[in-house]
């Protein structure tokens, strides 16, 4: 895959990237992570990589397409959706059980109006 290199120019003048902008550059650096980490079984490599590293710095507008994303696609969002929002709603016993996890940031995402 290419590696995409998307350069956001048109900025709030509070420095907020337009909604339309965010979701796109959003759809490109997941795609990238998703195909570039998909045969990844170290989840600290996933962690580390650079795509997921930007999707995490776009911060807590991104979080409900994040939410989408996993309704929708499924993937393993949940560790940049604690690190974006700080929040941990899974359930200790639910710790390794992937849907249990996927479920509860569902939840907690309908729970605090972001999807």
């Amino acid at each position: 895959m290419q590696e995409t290199t998307t350069t956001i120019r048109h900025r709030q003048p509070d420095g907020r990237i337009r909604v339309q902008e965010l979701a796109d550059r959003f759809g490109e650096l997941a795609e990238q992570w998703e195909h570039e980490t998909w045969m990844l079984s170290n989840t600290d490599q996933a962690l580390a990589h650079p795509a997921y590293k930007a999707i995490v710095k776009l911060g807590d507008p991104v979080v409900p397409l994040i939410l989408k994303r996993m309704q929708t696609r499924g993937g393993h969002w949940y560790h940049a959706l604690h690190a974006i929002t700080k929040a941990n709603p899974v359930h200790p016993a639910d710790h390794g059980n992937v849907a249990a996890i996927q479920q509860a940031w569902l939840r907690w995402g309908r729970d605090h109006g972001r999807i």
